[in-house]
């Protein structure tokens, strides 16, 4: 689609100028302001200049050879010539919108000027003036009562009265020595500025001419750049622009509009030799174009700062006419007769449908930008985007009844996500295993299911792609979610162990007991880790074997209370009990288990949550069984014997059911050299007085098992199983097996498995009750694999008073923020500790971004009609509000986002269809784009140097997208015309609606 499809209702916007080669004047519709359509009448010979009635129903030609001026209806689809009276020998100039809807025309050769009624009906009336009168001003507006005249031959300025229709008459003729044909009246009409050149290189000037006082001088000149060529007044007369043609600049000043006196003047370095100069409309900008270069500069009014197009805007471009909405310039080049369109604010370039019906409600843009993802509110997809080429890409069907309503896609690219408040789920979409996603690969769609009705909103995925970030509102909490699964392993640097065989994880998962079977060494030690952030621990002084009695350890049981250690020594046949009075102590040996006849090579071991009874197994006689002893003492007693297998000289691992109804062992038979799966799994209901333990799950039917090793039970009904597989040919891979049980808990009703290392040899395994962390001792490769819970919530409040609603995460993974709405506050969530630090900001917080560099966050403020903004690193390196903005443009703020480079920051406003552009470090409102119906969210590109937003349009179905440089070409039209003489008639004017 073109630009203009979502500019203002423009359709007769007019650009009329003079095209002296053609004897025509051109009248170019800018109904589609980008693509302006042009269309020629013949006039008379020679036409230098062009004016405009104040109604907009008639142009004016002046024909400089054939001494004539046309006089131009509008008002038809073709403009007509009405009729065309003498103007004198070589008219040169022409001003309209006079009082009385007069037109006064100069005549050089004659050294007058002629005064013509609006239609040009009436004879014309002449005044004597200067010699060499050159250009004409007035003031803008309609209804001048003054002309003033610039006479080049004798460099002075005459003042004509045509505040009485059809009597004309000078009342002052000022000196200006040097004068050019750079004049320009104010509105209101009181002054004149006009420009004029010094000695030589010397600076040239601008006089100001008071009206109201017989055009007496104001003030002494004031300096300008050498050579002025061009002059321009901003629309409120508050601002003047000079361009200075042997300078390359301009110079800029402050204008009182009462007393019309110039304050100093400001140089702004732009290209060689500018010979045109213009503000937009709306003041925002000044417009200045090179000669010699080519180039069109665009100056910020506010901060004067200039930005000039890489690429020229013509040969020799003579002039340049801002459109009348200020979104868009024009510039004649002489040498190719081409009218050229220059953008000059953001402008909507187009739009990706996102299908009949749908309501896209957020968006996600790849890292590469060339494909987005669209949260669907209506359909239950996740619509996928070419950005390359603005369409539709296959979407995502998520399944179920999910609905999506954000959506989010990892740095790497390798998983998506998406949140469905009324399911209470986070969908995550992932490529095919070891692919990244892409425009049109195959989607796989995993639901994470989060707590119940906790309504996700917003999602963010860290830097580091650790955590996909939730905002709940329904539970006033903010769930981090492990889209992986939480794999990850502990290296075996921090593990620090040469052969690790057993694991004990406390009760909230924060520290973990990894034995050192250490063979071949001095008795091997218990490592100690403590988990300092999301996937990080740090070794802690270790236990060693002299502390602990130990000797070859193998599986470790830790009280709950974490105040009680059992290690199962392999290689003496004892069990060493540890003890501390409170987790912050020093652990102590306590006592040695044994028994007599004596246990051989224990090595499952299984505590009860108490403290008080001890499950180890024992492999004495070629039997496998379970030794149980009390030690609630202060020493052990042997209370009983399960068997586990006959004929077995491996003990087995062993796991305890958390209510210490049932207890499990695993039989690997490792010694046994067959090609098939080996292994059983064991049970007993331990209440049940029997003394020998039966069959859960045997391979190689159950194919699920193979040579099981180490065993927990997370809960009554699901025993997780590690399988070590078979390292030799044939070789089959390591995996955990998640067994669920049926209802008598001694057989198997679903299995489920995970891969594991294959290349390793995973031995024991434990798990946290609080958080459900798993960790698996890796013998071969010294390290720790680690299921982490895929969910870990954090509350931020209570629901009767908190409604979590956005969330942004900083780049540099510091601080997840979440805007909670019922709160009025900014929860900034530190994601090494999971701290929460609330933040008060202003009514309704909806939208929250981060900014480039992890230094500010904003937050629009909906009922406030705000936007606050946080600095993440503020007083004690804690997060705190730096400024709160307000402006009328910022009216029920719903969302924020920041431009790639921090540039520039995209608000979408409740039921609006503009998107409006901050600057991001003041504030200050700089454009309003229109983009759409109801936009309702936006995601920059984003690579810095591409300078687009992307923004979901719920009521359109579709995702607009908006080049945010102020600056570019757009293209040319074949059209030889003059803009140094043009006129802009807005659709506003009578003769443009017609």
């Amino acid at each position: 689609m073109s630009e203009h499809d979502n500019g203002r209702s423009s359709a007769a916007d007019r650009l009329v100028a003079p095209a002296r080669g053609a004897d025509g004047l051109v009248v170019a519709g800018l109904a589609a302001p980008d693509r302006p359509e042009v269309h020629v009448t013949q006039v008379q010979s020679n036409p230098r200049a062009v004016a405009v009635s104040s109604d907009g129903t008639r142009a004016y030609t002046v024909n400089h050879d054939a001494g004539t001026l046309s006089v131009v209806d509008l008002g038809p689809a073709v403009p007509t010539v009405l009729r065309s009276p003498s103007a004198g020998k070589n008219p040169c100039a022409v001003v309209a919108g006079l009082a009385g809807d007069q037109v006064c025309v100069a005549d050089w050769a004659d050294g007058q000027v002629a005064v013509f009624d609006k239609d040009g009906l009436s004879s014309a009336v002449t005044v004597d003036v200067g010699a060499g009168p050159c250009a004409l001003a007035a003031a803008p507006g309609g209804q001048a009562q003054h002309v003033c005249v610039v006479n080049e031959t004798d460099a002075t300025v005459s003042l004509v009265d045509v505040g009485t229709p059809g009597s004309p008459s000078v009342t002052a003729t000022v000196p200006v020595p040097g004068v050019t044909r750079a004049i320009a009246v104010a509105k209101g009409g009181r002054f004149a500025y006009v420009a004029s050149r010094g000695d030589g290189t010397a600076d040239g000037h601008v006089t100001v001419l008071d009206l109201g006082a017989d055009g007496d001088p104001v003030g002494d000149p004031v300096a300008v750049g050498a050579e002025p060529r061009a002059l321009a007044l901003s629309a409120e007369g508050d601002r003047l622009c000079v361009a200075a043609y042997g300078s390359a600049s301009v110079s800029v000043a402050s204008v009182n509009p009462t007393t019309g006196r110039i304050e100093t003047p400001v140089s702004v370095p732009v290209e060689p030799h500018p010979v045109a100069v213009a503000f937009t409309p709306d003041s925002s900008l000044i417009l200045v174009v090179s000669e010699t270069s080519g180039r069109l500069t665009a100056i910020r009014t506010d901060t004067l700062a200039p930005t000039t197009l890489d690429e020229p805007v013509g040969a020799v471009p003579a002039g340049v006419v801002p459109g009348p909405d200020s979104r868009f310039a024009y510039v004649s080049d002489q040498a190719t007769g081409t009218l050229v369109t220059v953008r000059t604010s953001p402008r909507k370039t187009g739009e990706v449908d996102t299908g009949a019906g749908s309501q896209p409600v957020n968006v996600a843009v790849a890292a590469d930008g060339t494909w987005a993802h669209a949260a669907d509110a209506a359909s239950g997809n996740v619509a996928v985007l070419d950005l390359g080429q603005l369409r539709p890409g296959t979407p995502v069907p998520l399944g179920g009844t999910h609905k999506a309503w954000d959506v989010a896609i990892a740095p790497d690219r390798t998983f998506a996500c998406a949140t469905s408040p009324g399911t209470a789920a986070l969908l995550v979409l992932t490529p095919a295993q070891g692919e990244v996603l892409t425009l049109g690969g195959d989607v796989t769609v995993k639901a994470i299911a989060l707590a119940p009705n906790t309504e996700p909103r917003g999602v963010a995925i860290t830097p580091d792609g650790h955590y996909a970030v939730t905002a709940d509102a329904g539970t006033a909490t903010v769930s981090l979610v492990d889209p992986n699964g939480g794999k990850y392993t502990i290296e075996a640097g921090v593990v620090g162990c040469q052969q690790p065989t057993g694991a004990a994880l406390s009760k909230d998962g924060t520290t973990l007991y990894v034995s050192d079977f250490a063979s071949g060494s001095a008795n091997g030690q218990i490592a100690v880790l403590a988990r300092t952030g999301p996937g990080t621990w740090q070794q802690q002084t270790p236990i060693d074997s002299v502390t602990g009695h130990l000797s070859g350890p193998h599986e470790l049981g830790l009280s709950a209370d974490g105040l009680r250690l059992c290690v199962a020594n392999y290689q003496n046949g004892t069990v060493s009990v540890l003890q501390r009075a409170t987790t912050s102590d020093n652990w102590t040996f306590h006592m040695a288990v044994d028994k007599r006849p004596a246990m051989f090579h224990p090595y499952g071991l299984v505590l009860t949550p108490d403290g008080r009874t001890l499950y180890v197994s024992n492999a004495a006689n070629n039997n496998a069984t379970v030794e149980v002893f009390d030690i609630s003492g202060n020493s052990a007693t042997h209370q009983r014997t399960i068997t586990v297998e006959n004929g077995n000289s491996i003990p087995p691992g062993l796991a305890l059911s958390p209510d210490g109804q049932y207890l499990y062992a695993a039989v690997s038979k490792a010694w046994m050299n067959e090609d098939a799966p080996l292994g059983t799994v064991y049970g007993i209901q331990l209440s049940g007085g029997g003394s020998a333990m039966t069959a859960v799950a045997a391979a190689p039917s159950a194919t699920y098992i193979d040579r099981p090793n180490g065993l927990f039970c997370r809960d009554n009904q699901t025993l997780y199983v590690v399988n070590q597989g078979r390292r030799e040919t044939p070789v089959r891979d390591a995996y955990l097996t998640v067994l669920a049980l049926d209802a008598s808990r001694l057989a198997v009703q679903k299995a489920e498995q995970q891969a594991l290392d294959k290349d390793d040899t995973p031995y024991s395994i434990a798990i946290a009750p609080d958080d459900g962390t798993c960790c698996i001792a890796n013998a071969k490769s010294r390290t720790v694999t680690v299921f982490a819970s895929n969910v870990i919530p954090v509350k931020v409040g209570e629901p009767a008073t908190s409604r979590p609603w956005d969330v942004a995460v900083s780049d540099d993974g510091v601080y997840a923020c979440i805007s909670d709405r019922k709160a009025a506050t900014v929860h900034c969530l530190r994601l090494a500790d999971h701290e929460v630090i609330a933040v008060p900001v202003r009514a309704d917080p909806m939208g929250v971004a981060c900014a480039p560099g992890g230094a500010r966050a904003y937050v629009a403020n909906h009922e406030d009609n705000s936007i606050t903004v946080i600095s993440l690193n503020g007083a004690q390196s804690r997060p705190e509000v730096f400024a709160t903005w307000r402006h009328e443009l910022i009216a029920k703020p719903e969302s924020v986002s920041v431009s790639a480079d921090g540039t520039w920051l995209f608000v979408t406003t409740e039921n609006s269809g503009t998107v409006l552009m901050l600057d991001a470090t003041t504030g200050t409102p700089r454009f309003t784009v229109p983009a759409g119906r109801a936009l309702a969210a936006g995601a920059p590109d984003p690579r810095a140097a591409t300078p687009l937003v992307y923004l979901a349009d719920t009521a359109g179905a579709a995702v607009s997208v908006v080049n945010t440089t102020a600056l570019g070409r757009v293209g040319g039209t074949e059209a030889a015309l003059d803009l140094r003489q043009a006129v802009v008639v807005p659709a506003g004017l009578k003769g443009a609606d017609r």
